[in-house]
């Protein structure tokens, strides 16, 4: 499968490092999988969380140990924003590659690993409650995402999201933000 993305030197993993956005509905190898996240829509409203360490972001988080991602996203998406999800679909993964020595006590596995996107609906709002992680959450439109850092950063997968045939038969195909920065 072909990268509709890459990026080079990431600022979150060991440099010199290489990031590749695949869309794909087969998952990458699952012992090489570390985190899953979720592009959640409440109708054309992105669900996003606002994380003490990284402000605002994709509600999502590592896969624990006998944990099936599925079932890790669910879980990481209700800690993070106190919403439960409705039925998932696999978009694609970020293929993460460091490209050099792994640092002392790297915990990931190296050299490559991924980190999943799935798409899905929000069933269920419950009430938020902040955590020590988890500060806020809101549920972003196509106007307000442009404002935000996370967009700037990630508008292909964005885009990819709310354009594709998964998105329509989700019922969640919307309006994007502008392709001028694609």
């Amino acid at each position: 499968m072909q990268p509709v993305e890459v990026q080079t030197d990431v600022p979150w993993m060991p440099r010199p490092n290489r990031v590749r956005l695949i869309l794909d509905e087969q998952l990458p190898p699952r012992h090489l999988t570390t985190s899953a996240f979720a592009l959640a829509f409440d109708k054309r409203r992105l669900l996003m969380t606002r994380l003490v360490k990284r402000g605002w972001g994709l509600p999502g988080g590592h896969i624990e140990p006998g944990e099936s991602p599925e079932v890790a996203v669910c879980r990481e998406v209700r800690e993070e924003t106190g919403c439960t999800l409705g039925a998932l679909r696999l978009l694609g993964y970020q293929h993460l590659s460091v490209l050099c020595a792994p640092p002392a006590g790297y915990r990931y596995p190296y050299p490559d690993s991924y980190q999943l996107f799935y798409l899905a609906e929000v069933s269920v709002a419950h009430e938020f409650h902040p955590t020590a992680e988890a500060i806020d959450r809101q549920f972003f439109g196509a106007d307000e995402l442009e404002r935000l850092p996370w967009l700037r950063e990630h508008r292909r997968l964005y885009q990819s999201a709310i354009s594709s045939p998964l998105a329509a038969s989700m019922a969640i195909r919307m309006d994007g933000v502008a392709d001028s920065a694609l």
